[in-house]
């Protein structure tokens, strides 16, 4: 995992912002809208996935300002 915050920027903050990308588990996909409900931590969350295909539910995604932008390999 740590290889993907990498990508985000240096010590896996993004570039832009500063903000960190996190890591969160896909528990449900809405393909027709391009969403997705996740989990991170304790807590659930709606987010977008249009920028990653081929979700299935129990991957991992990065989030970064409630967009998944890239999924974490296993």
């Amino acid at each position: 995992m740590a290889e993907s915050f990498a990508q985000c920027g240096v010590n896996g903050h993004c570039i832009t912002c500063s903000d960190e990308a996190t890591p969160a588990r896909v528990l449900r996909l809405d393909a027709a809208s391009g969403l997705a409900l996740v989990a991170v931590g304790d807590a659930s969350e709606e987010i977008d996935i249009s920028l990653v295909d081929a979700l299935v539910p129990g991957d991992v995604v990065l989030v970064h300002g409630g967009v998944a932008i890239a999924k974490v390999e296993p």
